[in-house]
């Protein structure tokens, strides 16, 4: 069964010859920027002209730098505020680069404030807010970014960033843009460590870690959310990470780095730290997991060591704990914990996916069986609890904005696997005690929870309308497993857990985790009793390109294959979301 590929970016980016910064040919003057989109130069009176009071920018510029959840550590504070300083002062030396930065944290502060709630009264209804972005645009090529001059890299990363931020379902821009900042990165060398470099100041040199371990990592997940390859392969690479420093560790004037604090040191660098250690590994998960021969079960046991290791070594202060507890804690701090904990679980959900569909009568793989299941319906805990703490009174209501669409795609990710699990599973019974139909019945019912989540965010989102009519074409397919009065004993092979792992009784996430537990009471949602009519629910068109739809039209032959490319939206030509 083939699948039409869903996106296409063979010619989205056309290849040019690059021009000198010296010379600008009459003949393409006026050509548009393939990338920006943008044929208007950009002056310094075009910028005096959108850019607000100093009051207005300074209380956006607090936003930013204040809303520690969205705020990525390329720009130095310190650094920052002379610049700004200066720029005030006369902004006639001052690169368009740098601008465009300036009008890329305005862009995103404004969007803070808009979707949190904290619009300013004396700009109810700014006239230039949705031109900050424009600007950065037009910055950037009037800055000539494409030349690799000072700030390119981090002038392109911030305007990616904007595009991610801008938009509830993710889609190529910011993929696209990311890209161009890696190329970038490496035309100028940020892949090499500084210390293998001459003439790279310790500040300078502690900048580029930290900016090109945030273009690994962005990379990395927004490759992998579109089915695409990476730009940056980790062969390629030898910079170290960037030590856990505050800002106000280090400047310009430092001849050297002061030692990088401990774990137990909570710097604004100790989630991207932490978080980039777990990249390493997911990113080989991913390029195993996807590999177009079959996989040793060895290796996949490796892998899975490694992840479980990882989670034992995360520092305690970003270790995932009961929301209900968590009170005293600011919100980002929450969410980072969060973060971590769901990329570890979907990091086990991609290692083991295959195993679920797998000769599910071979016991040798129950391990991998029950590890992704276990993922899965964490993953779906996490998604319940986070949607009643966003609701009034909850405890993350305020916050909500900084819920993004990594995180929805990872929702979908884990409701998919449970969704096939539980199809597997009613339509291949191996049921062995009681216990394992109260797993399903848990599954069934959270999958219905994950599905009414859905259900209320469709008006907003493409992804929820996507991931409503999945669920609702699957659970209308499987009946709610009803426990059996009497024990049920089938007989199956002994499983050698010492085959799997050296510590088999380990936890590898439920649905009472760590973070608490979803109580899937159906009573409190607007599902109960629903029969799933699919009269309700925009119905699939089953000769689409969507891949959902080829999985979905024979549901009693599902193809896992097909599955993946639905997951991780990749073509039908084999390539693998990491090179």
């Amino acid at each position: 069964m083939s699948v039409t590929p869903i996106r296409d970016i063979q010619d989205v980016l056309e290849p040019g010859a690059e021009e000198s910064e010296e010379v600008l040919p009459s003949a393409t003057s006026n050509a548009p920027d393939i990338v920006f989109d943008t044929t208007q130069s950009l002056t310094l009176a075009d910028v005096r002209k959108y850019l607000p009071p100093r009051a207005r920018v300074n209380k956006l510029l607090s936003v930013y730098f204040n809303a520690k959840y969205t705020q990525i550590p390329i720009i130095h504070n310190g650094k920052f505020v002379r610049e700004y300083e200066s720029f005030w002062i006369d902004p006639s030396p001052i690169s368009f680069l740098w601008i465009s930065m300036l009008f890329s944290m305005l862009y995103i502060a404004s969007q803070i404030d808009e979707v949190s709630g904290r619009v300013s009264a004396d700009y109810p209804s700014d006239p230039i807010r949705p031109r900050f972005l424009t600007i950065a645009g037009q910055a950037l090529v009037t800055g000539k970014y494409h030349t690799a001059r000072p700030h390119s890299v981090e002038a392109v990363l911030l305007y990616a960033y904007c595009k991610y931020v801008r938009k509830e379902d993710p889609d190529l821009d910011a993929w696209m843009t990311v890209g161009i900042s890696a190329r970038l990165a490496m035309r100028l060398g940020y892949h090499r460590d500084p210390n293998h470099l001459a003439n790279i100041p310790p500040f300078e040199g502690e900048m580029r870690r930290r900016t090109f371990f945030f273009i690994q990592t962005f990379d990395l997940l927004l490759s992998f959310q579109a089915g695409l390859p990476t730009i940056v392969h980790e062969e390629d690479c030898d910079v170290e990470p960037p030590s856990n420093l505050f800002d106000t560790d280090f400047d310009e004037d430092y001849t050297s780095l002061p030692p990088s604090r401990p774990s137990t040191d909570q710097t604004p660098m100790l989630y991207y730290i932490v978080k980039g250690r777990l990249m390493k590994i997911f990113r080989r998960v991913i390029r195993h997991a996807l590999s177009l021969k079959p996989p040793a079960y060895e290796v996949t046991m490796n892998l899975d060591n490694e992840l479980h290791q990882f989670h034992m070594d995360v520092p305690s202060i970003l270790q995932v704990k009961p929301l209900s507890s968590s009170f005293t804690d600011e919100p980002y701090i929450i969410l980072n914990r969060l973060n971590i904990d769901i990329m570890y679980q979907k990091s086990l959900c991609v290692l083991h996916r295959r195993y679920l569909s797998h000769d599910r009568s071979d016991p040798k793989l129950d391990y991998s069986r029950k590890t992704c299941s276990d993922a899965a319906l964490q993953i779906l805990d996490y998604q319940g609890q986070l949607h009643i703490a966003c609701q009034p009174e909850g405890q993350l209501h305020n916050d909500r904005w900084m819920l993004a669409s990594l995180t929805t795609a990872d929702f979908l990710l884990a409701a998919m696997i449970a969704c096939l699990d539980l199809y597997l599973s009613h339509s291949r019974p191996t049921i062995t005690s009681q216990q394992d139909w109260k797993a399903q019945v848990t599954k069934y019912d959270a999958l219905r929870f994950s599905h009414d989540i859905w259900a209320s965010r469709r008006a907003s989102s493409r992804d929820a309308r996507r991931a409503l009519n999945a669920l609702a074409v699957m659970l209308s397919r499987v009946p709610r497993p009803t426990l059996p009065s009497t024990p049920i004993s089938i007989t199956s092979g002994p499983f050698d857990e010492s085959q799997a792992s050296s510590d088999g009784g380990r936890a590898t996430g439920t649905a009472e985790g760590s973070w608490g537990s979803t109580s899937w009471n159906l009573a409190e949602t607007n599902i109960l009793g629903q029969d799933f009519n699919m009269e309700e629910y925009t119905h699939f068109d089953f000769y689409s390109a969507d891949p959902l739809n080829a999985i979905f039209s024979n549901s009693d032959c599902i193809d896992w294959g097909l599955v993946d490319q639905a997951l991780l939206e990749q073509s039908n030509d084999g390539n693998s979301a990491v090179d």
